[in-house]
């Protein structure tokens, strides 16, 4: 029995075990995603005779007899389904990744499901939009332009017009292409890379057998530090690549956390690609290993880069773990807590976050001819928040002009700052300058919560003193930074954190004492804030406790304290930054705005206080439909 795919009867079967979801994308149907595989995130729904599915658990071999229909099938005749045009019109998505399942959700709820999205998609995830706007697009109603969706696209142009995106069309319909969504046969002969991983957080490769590996069947290569090239570089990716320490290998004969990579497996599938790494042999020397920054600081810890020159690589002190440090000091700190009347101090501590971009980091490398001889193209498409910075690092680690190297990045599947890195990019341009042939590398969830990147964890000592009429006499930090076991983003992070954070308060009196550090777990990473969200939880929760400690009210505390027009900002640095002017500021009307809807809140909890409601369940983060 055939499958029936958006009306049309397909003569190809799927493969024994196959899932759905794949087997749709290898007829072209590539509005449908992959987000998690294990039916969780719904990036993957399609229906199968007119009931949502999650195609990534639904066998593909149950879909025999059945019609399916995909994004691509929802609408009709040239036009949008009804809960496509809404999601157009209201703009019910950012990056659209996760889009294309939310809609063929959506599109079966009758008034009951609408009642209660909470529960209704709960099946559905998104990275980005916060569900507001995808409530106002199941929903059809509007809570952030007057005139609808409809009318402010037809107005688009004037000030404060709800401007459509570009690209609404291509994502509501699922012709949008992301990194991976490219035709077969664009790409001929095209192989699969999988990695082996390391289960030690620090242990040098003694040996690597490869024999069983290259005997699996469909196994074309397996690559490991012995056929990577030898310059180190880092996976972060800025404007001057001097910013960040050259620490990395694309395949290193040390391994310095769990899940790093130790080989590549490359073969015409998939399954094949891990069937082959898992038949590596591998002899490791366990090293001393630490994971925590507290430990890494103690003499004598094992040092995890101290085979490196500090000045070459650009650690500060690789014998002692630390990456890159900062000690400044602004006036006089123990005569500003002299002046004080209440003292605070206390010791915060921020945990690692993943970034969980719904599209997990993906490349796929090949190479255009040239009509010179060993003038080929390579050519390596990503998703990437940086192609072009991405570029230039693999003309450094590959040693090719830039000229001869092209990045293209397609929809990116949300990023966060997580895909300001290369990790994928330099193994498939590896494998294809080899091979010579197309090289496509795919992570899985696992691999993006082991062996990506996170938000650096920092340990934040504050002190700091007020006199008793309002005024900062003294603020002084102690910042311990974990970027794990590798230096990437590590000094900007640290730098940006904790110079911004102080930088919008007067004190006269400021020091820190910054470090960022090495351990032997998962890298961190650039994520959004760039260390002031670490940085802000701590400063912002200590100015609260001196406005408490002193009996005022915590927003004239700050009122009081915030930088204005014509002050200098100084945090880390004696001299005001020279490209640092007020322009337009809004600092005091934004704290005015935060008292008044902090007051409506207070009002409104006061009502509700007064009058007894029936509540049908626990608040829940979805909103609902009015």
């Amino acid at each position: 029995m055939a499958i029936e795919i958006n009306g049309t009867a397909t003569e190809a079967a799927p493969r024994p075990g196959q899932c759905l979801r794949t087997f749709l994308r290898e007829q072209g149907n590539f509005g449908v995603k992959k987000g998690c595989d294990g039916g969780d995130c719904g990036a993957c729904t399609v229906h199968v005779d007119g009931t949502p599915v999650h195609s990534c658990i639904y066998p593909a071999l149950r879909a025999e007899g059945h019609s399916v229909t995909t994004i691509e099938g929802l609408s009709s005749g040239g036009d949008l389904h009804p809960v496509q045009q809404q999601f157009l019109e209201h703009q019910g998505f950012q990056c659209g990744f996760c889009t294309a399942g939310m809609m063929m959700t959506a599109a079966t709820f009758d008034d009951e499901q609408k009642a209660n999205l909470p529960r209704s998609l709960k099946g559905n995830l998104c990275r980005c939009t916060g569900y507001r706007s995808i409530a106002d697009a199941v929903c059809g109603s509007h809570t952030h332009a007057p005139d609808g969706g409809a009318a402010a696209q037809s107005n688009a142009g004037q000030l404060g017009d709800d401007v459509p995106a570009p690209a609404g069309r291509a994502v509501v319909t699922g012709s949008a292409r992301y990194t991976l969504d490219v035709p077969a046969e664009q790409l001929p002969g095209l192989l699969h890379l999988k990695l082996l991983r390391s289960p030690h957080a620090h242990a040098r490769i003694v040996s690597i057998d490869t024999t069983a590996a290259l005997q699996v069947p469909g196994v074309v290569a397996v690559f490991t530090h012995e056929d990577a090239p030898a310059r180190l570089f880092s996976t972060a990716q800025h404007e001057l690549y001097t910013d960040d320490p050259d620490d990395t290998r694309v395949l290193d004969n040390v391994v310095r956390f769990i899940g790093q990579r130790v080989a590549a497996v490359v073969a015409e599938s998939v399954g094949a690609a891990e069937a082959g790494a898992r038949a590596i042999k591998v002899e490791y020397e366990l090293l001393d290993a630490v994971f925590s920054p507290q430990e890494a600081l103690r003499p004598g810890a094992p040092a995890i880069h101290g085979e490196k020159d500090a000045e070459t690589a650009r650690i500060s002190r690789p014998q002692n773990n630390v990456v890159a440090e900062v000690h400044s000091e602004l006036g006089n700190v123990e005569a500003g807590f002299a002046m004080a009347d209440f003292i605070h101090e206390n010791t915060y501590q921020t945990q690692r976050v993943q970034h969980v971009a719904m599209e997990t980091h993906c490349s796929i490398a090949w190479l255009e001819p040239s009509e010179e001889p060993g003038e080929d193209r390579l050519v390596v498409r990503s998703s990437s928040q940086v192609p072009f910075l991405a570029r230039r690092t693999l003309a450094r680690v590959f040693d090719l002009p830039e000229d001869r190297i092209r990045v293209v990045a397609g929809r990116v599947g949300g990023g966060f700052g997580g895909k300001q890195e290369v990790l994928t990019e330099d193994l498939v341009a590896m494998a294809a300058l080899k091979l010579r042939r197309p090289v496509q590398v795919e992570f899985t969830r696992t691999e993006q919560f082991t062996a990506t990147t996170t938000r650096h964890p920092f340990t934040i000592k504050v002190k700091a003193g007020t006199t008793r009429d309002g005024h900062l006499t003294a603020m002084q930090l102690d910042v311990v930074t974990n970027t794990g076991a590798y230096g990437n983003h590590a000094p900007g992070v640290m730098f940006h954190g904790c110079g911004e954070s102080l930088a919008v308060y007067k004190c006269a009196n400021k020091k820190v004492d910054a470090q960022a550090v090495y351990t032997n777990t998962v890298p961190a990473g650039a994520f959004r804030g760039y260390g002031l969200s670490q940085m802000i939880f701590a400063i912002e929760s200590t100015v609260d406790e001196l406005a408490v400690g002193i009996g005022m009210d915590p927003l004239e505390f700050r009122l009081r304290n915030m930088v204005r027009p014509g002050d200098d900002m100084l945090s880390t640095n004696p001299e005001p930054e020279e490209d640092v002017f007020y322009g337009s500021y809004g600092l005091d009307q934004c704290v005015a705005l935060v008292r008044d809807a902090l007051e409506r809140g207070r009002s409104a909890t006061r009502t509700r206080a007064s009058t007894t409601l029936a509540r049908s369940g626990p608040p829940v983060s979805v909103p609902r439909c009015p």
